[in-house]
Formats: structure tokens, C-alpha cells, sequence
């Protein structure tokens, strides 16, 4: 979309008037993993992951709830997204990592009209539902209190 077309669709919908102005936005890579963590949060059975000791080892790139963002320079900027996840057992690996892809694809381009080139999902493991919930220490029940029955 041209910037004049932009400009006129700002324009009527908000019913004022768009002031031209010189200038870029650029969004911090930190505030993009923000987003896209927020995203593949959303995705039911997901939980981010530590991308693990090779993915670290590469220089310059630091993640962040278990995303990665590369962010390359052109008149629109286009985004990478590295997501590392965890699923829970018992859901089928591709439908899950085709929802993560889509969710942070559509989330990250609503807010922040920049263009996802790829979202690449790296599965880091998988965990159990059964196991947490053994975890969590269940309260003891009060024992039942008997009382006299009065005999009028």
C-alpha cells in the first residue's frame, strides 16, 4: 500500500486530517519478542523454551521468552522469528507448530505493520500434564465432626 493510500485511510477513519511529516518508526527488536512471546503464548499446549546451548552459540541474536527476532532493513522491515517451544503430550507436533507460525504471523503484523518473512519453530520438548498436576500439594481434608442428636 502506497504511502498516499495509507494517508487517506488513516484519514477516514479517523475523520481528521493526517499530518505529512518527514521521518521513520522503527520498533525495538526487544519490543517484537515481546509480542511474539505473547502470541505463542496464546496457542493452546504451548509453553516457550530455552532455545538450547547451539542455538546460543550464535553471536549477536539474544532470546527472550523463547523467541528470537532478526530484523532486516527495507522500506517495510521484514521479520525472522525463531520460536522455541514446548508442547504438551498428546497433541500432533506439525498442527501445533503450524498454529504457533500463524498466531505470532498475524499478531506481529496488526501491531506492528512490519512484514514476517518466516516464523521457524523449533520443538524443544514435550511435557506432561499428569506431572503437574501430581506436583501441586492437594489440601487435607477437615475430618467429619459427629454431633449429639438431641433426643426431645
Amino acid at each position: 500500500m502506497s504511502a498516499a493510500k495509507k494517508e487517506q485511510v488513516l484519514e477516514s477513519e479517523s475523520g481528521g486530517q493526517v499530518v505529512e511529516g518527514e521521518g521513520n518508526v522503527r520498533i525495538a527488536e526487544e519490543v517484537i519478542a515481546q509480542i511474539a512471546t505473547q502470541a505463542l503464548m496464546k496457542v493452546n499446549g504451548v509453553q516457550p523454551a530455552s532455545p538450547g546451548l547451539v542455538a546460543n552459540l550464535r553471536i549477536g541474536k539474544k532470546t527472550s521468552g523463547g523467541v528470537r527476532i532478526s530484523i532486516e532493513e527495507e522500506t517495510i522491515p521484514a521479520v525472522v522469528v525463531e520460536a522455541y517451544i514446548t508442547t504438551r503430550y498428546g497433541l500432533r507436533i506439525p498442527d501445533v507448530a503450524w498454529d504457533v507460525q500463524e498466531s505470532i504471523k498475524k499478531t506481529l503484523e496488526q501491531f506492528t505493520g512490519y512484514n514476517v518473512k518466516a516464523v521457524n519453530v523449533f520443538v524443544q520438548g514435550v511435557y506432561f500434564e499428569e506431572e503437574q498436576s501430581r506436583e501441586k500439594p492437594q489440601a487435607p481434608k477437615a475430618p467429619k465432626v459427629q454431633t449429639p442428636e438431641t433426643g426431645d
